[in-house]
């Protein structure tokens, strides 16, 4: 999350407030390092690759010292799980992306509701969810929003977003689609007069 500096919010929140300048929508972005647990992941490779070991010193023509076999059994699966546990790398490289997706939109969707995004008065909302470890951005409007812009529209934004994870520099990515936005939003849900900033651009919500 180094990445995420003082500088790089500060420019987040100039963009969502000039987006909101210059439309009806209340837009919120959360960055989370991580939306679910993985930790049976680590214990399986751990288990999966002593078994393997085991079954190399059982099975192998060459004859091993139990001590042998029994230290380095036990030694494998402890820094197999040690690894994994240490290097979220390659902890994400063996998990399910289904898995992966919907934890992400498990913690969006509660977001969502903790945060009080559905309770502005033109159900205008919008949740901007990104997830690091998962590298999957989940988008969701309120009912307001989500009507006013057609849904190949939500398609695209989502689509895009989720792109900035093929970029070297995933902040400046993430403010360049936001940018993009900003058309869209303009032309579909115009600013009105006398609008009121509902929802604090600067919003964090801990599960």
């Amino acid at each position: 999350m180094k990445r995420f500096n003082e500088d790089f919010r500060t420019r987040l929140y100039d963009t969502i407030k000039d987006i909101e300048n210059n439309s009806l929508v209340e837009i919120v972005v959360l960055i989370k390092p991580q939306s679910g647990k993985y930790r049976d992941i680590a214990l399986w490779a751990g288990i999966i690759f002593s078994f393997t070991l085991y079954t190399f010193f059982m099975f192998s023509p060459i004859s091993f010292d139990v001590f042998i076999i029994y230290a380095f059994t036990i030694l494998s699966f402890f820094v197999v799980y040690t690894l994994f546990s240490a290097l979220p790398m390659i902890e994400s490289k063996f998990t399910n992306q289904k898995r992966k997706d919907k934890n992400v939109e498990i913690a969006a969707r509660a977001i969502f509701q903790k945060a009080g995004i559905r309770f502005t008065s033109d159900r205008i909302g919008t949740l901007i969810y990104c997830s690091l470890f998962e590298k999957r951005v989940c988008i969701l409007p309120d009912r307001g929003t989500k009507n006013a812009i057609p849904e190949q529209d939500w398609i695209e934004i989502e689509k895009n977003f989720n792109s900035v994870f093929d970029s070297q520099n995933i902040p400046e990515a993430i403010i360049e689609q936001l940018v993009k936005c900003k058309s869209i939003f303009s032309q579909f849900l115009p600013p009105i007069e006398n609008d009121v900033n509902e929802l604090p651009d600067n919003m964090d919500v801990d599960l």
